[in-house]
């Protein structure tokens, strides 16, 4: 019993984290080693029309998390010409739905101890931000990595917080990028 209750503990613990949940995609035919210099597809992150994306706040803060990171693996950023590969990222925002919850109580008292689980069968809607960011080839402009991550919003106006979140993103994103050679 201690050990199914741990479990739905922990269980209820870790979904209650708004972390990042990443996926990534690469070309296995590229071949990642020689690659050292990069730049970015485009100086300027191309409109959307939609106002929760075509952010400039958000726009900076993206662009100086993929450079120190790449930098921070190495990467020097240049010229366009003078790239071994591009950056080019894309934002999105999607209504999601969530449903049940778990949560537990465990107490002591004056007749022993005494525990309870409970079960909540709501449905709620939240907004998910997915971020994914292209590593291209420059000759032709063919994407050979990309890595994609998502969480919940944050809808705030702190901007060390909306800060630390794009930085973790990033961060976790590129976390294996390039791909280690089989």
């Amino acid at each position: 019993m201690k050990k199914l209750l741990l479990l739905v503990l922990s269980t209820g613990i870790l979904s209650g984290c708004s972390s990042v949940s990443v996926s990534r995609d690469f070309d296995t035919t590229t071949d990642f080693t020689p690659l050292k210099t990069f730049a970015w597809q485009q100086e300027e992150q191309p409109e959307t029309g939609d106002p929760r994306i075509d952010n400039d706040l958000n726009d900076e803060r993206i662009r100086n998390a993929v450079n120190a990171t790449l930098a921070a693996k190495g990467f020097r950023s240049v010229a366009r010409a003078d790239a071994d590969f591009l950056v080019a990222y894309f934002v999105d925002h999607k209504r999601k739905l969530s449903s049940g919850s778990v949560s537990v109580g465990m107490g002591r008292g004056s007749y022993g101890r005494y525990g309870g689980v409970g079960y909540n069968t709501g449905v709620s809607e939240y907004d998910q931000a997915i971020l994914t960011i292209d590593i291209l080839d420059p000759t032709d402009e063919k994407m050979v990595w990309r890595g994609v991550g998502s969480r919940s919003t944050y809808e705030g106006s702190n901007p060390e917080k909306s800060t630390k979140i794009i930085n973790e993103a990033v961060e976790k994103i590129l976390k294996k990028f390039p791909p280690k050679k089989k």
